[in-house]
């Protein structure tokens, strides 16, 4: 019996002295044959450039919507837009749709490349292969139209050009009124209307 202590012992002295020395081996093994990381390969960073985001600041996919003073819903939507920092009631807005719904009136959709709202005259100026159509079968292309988020009014002070329920027109300038409950597209300064009567 104390022989099989004895062993005991002598392995549980050894094993104190072996076991750390085989521990700080492979460690020193790990450190030893590691290679080399380069800190600024480690993490790939998208490049980007803060000091532009804080100073251009933008929005993306705005939605905007409302109500105006004759009940007509208006929506807005673009793919982005801008504020202007020295007044931020003002938008420029870039690829931009919108939609004028009238309570029992015709509806209304314009498509243009670029707009600029205006939060405080309550207006937004749309530019640039602006093209209009409506319920009532008007399809009107122009560079330029104004429309009116108070109040349900819709101005191309430009020549506009297209198809009207009875033919192709052109002319000089457009302005959508209002008579009543009634809403009126007016064309005006040198209007040419080509009938054809398949429209």
């Amino acid at each position: 019996m104390p022989s099989k202590d004895n062993r005991y012992s002598r392995f549980v002295q050894w094993a104190k002295i072996i076991f750390p020395l085989v521990a700080l081996g492979l460690l020193s093994t790990m450190f030893l044959f590691s290679r080399n990381l380069d800190p600024s390969e480690a993490i790939p960073f998208a490049e980007i450039d803060v000091e532009k985001i804080a100073r251009e600041q933008q929005l993306t996919a705005p939605r905007f919507s409302g109500t105006t003073d004759d009940g007509s819903a208006i929506t807005v939507e673009a793919k982005s837009a801008v504020p202007d920092l020295t007044d931020l009631r003002r938008l420029t807005i870039n690829t931009v749709v919108a939609r004028i719904h009238s309570l029992d009136g015709p509806s209304y959709g314009v498509v243009a490349d670029t707009a600029f709202y205006d939060g405080v005259a309550n207006k937004l100026e749309m530019k640039g292969g602006v093209r209009l159509s409506t319920s009532t079968g008007y399809r009107i292309e122009t560079e330029e139209l104004v429309t009116d988020l108070a109040a349900t009014g819709l101005s191309a002070p430009g020549a506009v050009s297209g198809r009207a329920p009875a033919g192709r027109l052109e002319a000089g300038s457009m302005v959508l009124t209002s008579d009543g409950d009634t809403q009126v597209l007016v064309f005006k300064n040198g209007v040419k209307l080509v009938y054809d009567p398949k429209e």
